[in-house]
């Protein structure tokens, strides 16, 4: 059964779907997280648990443009020779970068099956 999610900022919603645009492996500890605790943490517990399973999101990494490699650091492709540039590791989703945003300010979350 899928789990239902809304993020709310006092009254706004800034969220609402099942966190399809959270990588499997992360998505389901997530999941079972914010079902059992959403409901009974307080504003600030709720912030550091929903910022602690989405840190992977703000992950730079240094990255090859010209043969699409990531590198542990460097300035130059050891493969093409291109300069290599800092990135985000995971595509950037518009739905994520709300929730982000909105790092501690974030004051329920509600869960529906």
């Amino acid at each position: 059964m899928n789990k239902y999610f809304r993020f709310y900022v006092d009254e706004k919603e800034i969220y609402s779907g099942d966190l399809s645009e959270v990588p499997e492996g992360v998505r389901k500890v997530i999941i079972e997280d914010l079902s059992e605790w959403a409901g009974s943490l307080g504003k600030r517990g709720l912030n550091e648990l929903v910022y602690s399973h989405l840190i992977w999101y703000e992950k730079k990494g240094t990255y090859c443009v010209g043969c699409a490699y990531w590198y542990d650091e460097g300035e130059n492709c050891s493969n093409c020779g291109a300069s290599l540039i800092k990135r985000f590791m995971y595509e950037r989703n518009e739905n994520l970068d709300m929730i982000l945003t909105c790092i501690g300010m974030i004051t329920r979350v509600e869960v529906s099956n």
